[in-house]
């Protein structure tokens, strides 16, 4: 057999493409690794700023709308934190025999001011008769700080002391309402009384599109593979609600906006699912989107009738529900 270059290069030649394009490929491969962990990396360092919002819309640090520009009855009250940060708020209470009316401490979402809330809270006011604290966390609106989850929970025990030290106000009938970011602070909070057996226990809690962690939601909003293996710790800011949800033990209403574009409904529906309370019930708005929900035609009723629910199971002395969760439908029907 004679030599033949051509034959005895074939095989190197295959061997050299074969190599390039696996150098090719690991190249991209890590290239796209070192990317996703830069992303990973930046999410970290700019957490705070992308979580926390207070600067949304511009003048929200200076500008605060008042209670009576919604012809709202109010008392401007500031709120001092054990690690002296100011928080301010407003009161709203009712006109007429409000130490008997159930009392709202409103934990809003991640962007604005208490000003911001005002309509919601008017509707709130007029068809639930009930009282409403609204507060800024610190660094919002016009409370001194700067936010972080850990002084959002310092926060939230601050309000709820407050109240609780207000002789004017029913002890009774004090609950929790937490929007978005608000609902992970409400259950946090609720979370830490029940394990606590606080007396007098709060009423109920009620949360609206809230999400189950702030890790589940990076990797709903910034869809990145290497997300999936950063554990919590990693994380700057974790709020995470579905490990503390199952230690709530007063009535819980989950109130989800079924067209939600940031927080996915299934996120509401697996807090549902956790929640270990003897009360708990599940409304979804079909038309409700993240920042809407509260605009639909039935919702203060949903919020009145659960209201009015919980007092007559206290008022009864009742113990004997069901753990399992009821639907609000049959609930609304039964309340009629």
């Amino acid at each position: 057999m004679l030599f033949s270059p051509r034959r005895c290069l074939r095989p190197i030649s295959g061997r050299i493409h074969n190599l390039i394009l696996s150098s090719f490929l690991s190249s991209t491969i890590a290239n796209k690794f070192l990317k996703e962990f830069w992303i990973t990396c930046s999410l970290y360092g700019f957490q705070d700023s992308l979580l926390f919002q207070p600067n949304e819309p511009d003048t929200s640090r200076t500008v605060v709308m008042s209670p009576d520009s919604m012809g709202l009855p109010f008392e401007t009250v500031t709120i001092e934190t054990p690690d002296n940060e100011k928080l301010h708020g407003y009161l709203i209470k009712q006109q007429h025999r409000y130490s008997e009316k159930d009392t709202m401490i409103f934990f809003h979402g991640n962007a604005g001011n208490i000003g911001h809330r005002l309509q919601n809270a008017q509707i709130l006011y007029r068809s639930c008769d009930i009282n409403i604290l609204l507060f800024d966390y610190r660094g919002y609106g016009k409370s001194t700080g700067t936010p972080s989850e850990m002084g959002l929970y310092t926060d939230a025990q601050a309000v709820y002391d407050f109240v609780r030290k207000r002789e004017d106000l029913n002890q009774e009938k004090i609950f929790l309402f937490g929007r978005s970011l608000g609902g992970a602070v409400a259950f946090h909070l609720a979370s830490e009384l029940g394990q606590m057996n606080s007396v007098p226990p709060l009423s109920c809690v009620m949360v609206e599109n809230t999400f189950t962690s702030i890790p589940e939601m990076a990797k709903r909003l910034f869809q990145v593979f290497v997300l999936d293996y950063v554990p919590n710790w990693c994380y700057k800011n974790v709020f995470s609600s579905l490990s503390k949800i199952r230690h709530i033990k007063v009535p819980v209403l989950f109130l989800s906006g079924g067209q939600d574009e940031l927080v996915p409904t299934i996120m509401m529906q697996k807090l549902f699912e956790e929640c270990k309370s003897q009360k708990k019930y599940f409304h979804n708005f079909p038309d409700g989107m993240h920042n809407t929900t509260w605009l639909a035609s039935d919702y203060s009723q949903i919020i009145r009738k659960f209201l009015i629910d919980c007092n007559n199971e206290r008022s009864r002395h009742s113990s004997s529900s069901d753990h399992k969760g009821i639907d609000i439908q049959n609930f609304l029907q039964q309340d009629s």
